[in-house]
C-alpha cells in the first residue's frame, strides 16, 4: 500500500506595489520615450473579468469590385452593373452612330449624282458628321451640367421647343402633307433646316422626370397626376399634331405612357388614360384620313399600289428580299436609284437589309437591344428617383421609335415617316437623340458611388495605354 506523502504548501509571502511594478517592468518591456504610469498594471490585474471591456464586434467587409470592372474599391454589386450598364449605352450609341454615316453615305450617293443639280456623293456624309459632332458636343455640355440645374434645363429646353412648333404652322416648311421644319437657309446647296418636335421629345422626358418623380408619393391622386405632368403632354402632342405629323404625335403618346408607368401611377388610372389616348386616336384618323388611308394599306397593299405608303412597303419588301442572308454588298443596292423613297431616313433599314442581308439586320437590332438593356438597368438600379424617371423616358423615346421605325419597314406597322435613332439621315433627330444619351451619361456622373467610378476611368485607361506603349518600346529594344 503506498503511502501519499502530503506536502504542506507555505503560504506564499505578501508582494509589495514596487516589485509588482519590477516584474511587469522585466515581463514587458516599456518604451522609455513615453512616461509609464505605475499604477496602471495594478489596475488592470484587480480589475474583475465581468467588467473588462468586451472586444468590438467585427464589421463585414465591403464587397471589393474585381479588378478593371471599372467600379470604386468598395463598391456594392449594384454600382458594378451600374458602370457596366453605362458602357452598355456608350458602345452600342457609338456603333449606331457609326453605322449611320456609313449608311448615309451608301444611300445618298444615287440622290446626290441623279439630282437636277449634281453634288457631291460625299456631301450628305459630311454634314451627317458634322450633325454628330454637334450632337456629341451638346451631350458632353449636358453631361457636365450641375445638378441643381436640372429643373431649369428641363423647362427651358421644353418652352423653347413649344414655341418653336407653335411657329411650324405659320412659317415652316411643308414636305408632303407633314409641316415639320423651320428653314434658315442653306450652305453650299445644303439647306439648314430645324425640326423642333424632336427637341419637344427632349423636353418632354426631362419634364416628365422631373414632375413624376417629385410627385412620387401623391401620384394616385387625379389632380397632381393631371397638372402639370398630363397638361404638358397634351400640349405637346397638340403642338405636334397642328403640323399633321401623326407619326412623331404617336412617339411622344407612346414614350409618355412608358414613363407613367415607370414612374409608379396605379394602374387604375393607366386603363383610363389608355381609353383617353385611344379615343384621342380615333379621333386622329378621323381629321386626317390619310391616317386610315395607311391602315388599309398595309392591310391589303395591293389593292392600292397607288398609294405613296403601299408603293414604299412594297419597296421595301423588294430590298429585304434581295438582301438575303449576306446581302448585295455596301452600295450595291438596287431600290435606293429612285424606286425607294426616303431611302436615307425613313426606310434605310430596308437599304440596310438589302446591302448586308439577314446578318446587317440582325446586328442592327443586337445594338438597340443592348441600348434598351442597358437604359432600363440604369432605371433599375439608379438610386435616384429623377434619374430613374428620365431615363425611362428617354428609354421609351428611343428604343420605342426603333421599334416603330423597323416594324414599318419589315411591314408590322403602317407608314407614319419616323427616323430610325442615331443611324437616319437627318440633323435635329440625331442632335436630340445624341443630346439624349448626354443626360443619361450625367445622371450617371450624379450617382454617389458611379460618378467616381467614371471619372477615374479615363485615368484608368489613360494609364494602361501608358503601360502597354512602355512594353512595345521595351520590345523593340
Amino acid at each position: 500500500m503506498s503511502q501519499v506523502t502530503k506536502v504542506r504548501s507555505r503560504p506564499r509571502a505578501p508582494v509589495s506595489p514596487a516589485a509588482r511594478v519590477a516584474r511587469v517592468a522585466r515581463v514587458a518591456p516599456v518604451d522609455r520615450a513615453a512616461p509609464v504610469d505605475p499604477v496602471a498594471p495594478m489596475a488592470t490585474a484587480r480589475m474583475p473579468a465581468v467588467l473588462s471591456p468586451a472586444p468590438a464586434p467585427a464589421t463585414p467587409a465591403a464587397p471589393v469590385a474585381p479588378a478593371g470592372s471599372g467600379a470604386p474599391v468598395g463598391a456594392t454589386g449594384s454600382a458594378r452593373r451600374l458602370v457596366h450598364a453605362y458602357y452598355m449605352v456608350i458602345v452600342s450609341t457609338g456603333l449606331l452612330l457609326g453605322i449611320g454615316l456609313l449608311m448615309t453615305v451608301s444611300s445618298h450617293v444615287v440622290t446626290a449624282l441623279s439630282g437636277p443639280e449634281p453634288e457631291s456623293p460625299y456631301q450628305q456624309g459630311l454634314w451627317q458628321g458634322i450633325y454628330i459632332i454637334i450632337g456629341l458636343v451638346g451631350a458632353w455640355l449636358i453631361s457636365r451640367w450641375p445638378m441643381r440645374g436640372w429643373q431649369v434645363m428641363a423647362c427651358g429646353v421644353l418652352l423653347v421647343a413649344c414655341v418653336a412648333q407653335a411657329i411650324v404652322p405659320i412659317k415652316g416648311r411643308n414636305i408632303g402633307e407633314n409641316t415639320n421644319w423651320l428653314v434658315f437657309g442653306s450652305v453650299g446647296g445644303h439647306v439648314i433646316s430645324v425640326q423642333p418636335a424632336e427637341f419637344l421629345k427632349l423636353g418632354l422626358a426631362l419634364f416628365l422626370g422631373i414632375v413624376l418623380a417629385n410627385k412620387a408619393a401623391v401620384l394616385d391622386r387625379w389632380k397632381e397626376l393631371i397638372v402639370p405632368a398630363l397638361l404638358g403632354v397634351v400640349l405637346t402632342m397638340g403642338l405636334v399634331l397642328m403640323g399633321r405629323d401623326v407619326g412623331t404625335a404617336a412617339i411622344v403618346g407612346l414614350a409618355s405612357m412608358g414613363t407613367l408607368i415607370a414612374a409608379g401611377v396605379p394602374w387604375s388610372k393607366l386603363f383610363a388614360i389608355g381609353v383617353a389616348v385611344a379615343g384621342a386616336g380615333v379621333a386622329v384618323s378621323l381629321l386626317y384620313p390619310r391616317a386610315l388611308e395607311r391602315w388599309s394599306t398595309l392591310l391589303n397593299p395591293e389593292a392600292a399600289s397607288a398609294a405613296e405608303g403601299a408603293w414604299q412597303i412594297q419597296q421595301a419588301s423588294y430590298a429585304l428580299a434581295q438582301g438575303s442572308v449576306l446581302g448585295t454588298g455596301l452600295g450595291t443596292s438596287r431600290e435606293k436609284w429612285g424606286f425607294l423613297s426616303q431611302a436615307d431616313s425613313d426606310f434605310i433599314f430596308a437599304v440596310i437589309g438589302e446591302e448586308f442581308g439577314l446578318v446587317g439586320s440582325v446586328l442592327v437590332l443586337l445594338l438597340f437591344t443592348v441600348l434598351a438593356i442597358g437604359l432600363f438597368q440604369i432605371v433599375r438600379l439608379h438610386p435616384n428617383r429623377v434619374a430613374q424617371v428620365t431615363t425611362a423616358a428617354i428609354a421609351c423615346w428611343l428604343c420605342g421609335q426603333a421599334f416603330v421605325n423597323i416594324a414599318m419597314v419589315v411591314r408590322l406597322l403602317p407608314v407614319i415617316g419616323v427616323p430610325l435613332p442615331f443611324v437616319s439621315a437627318g440633323g435635329s433627330a440625331l442632335v436630340a437623340s445624341v443630346a439624349a444619351i448626354g443626360v443619361v451619361v450625367g445622371l450617371m456622373r450624379s450617382d454617389a458611388q458611379v460618378g467616381p467610378a467614371l471619372r477615374a476611368r479615363p485615368r484608368v485607361l489613360g494609364r494602361a495605354g501608358g503601360v502597354a506603349a512602355w512594353g512595345h518600346s521595351r520590345k523593340d529594344r
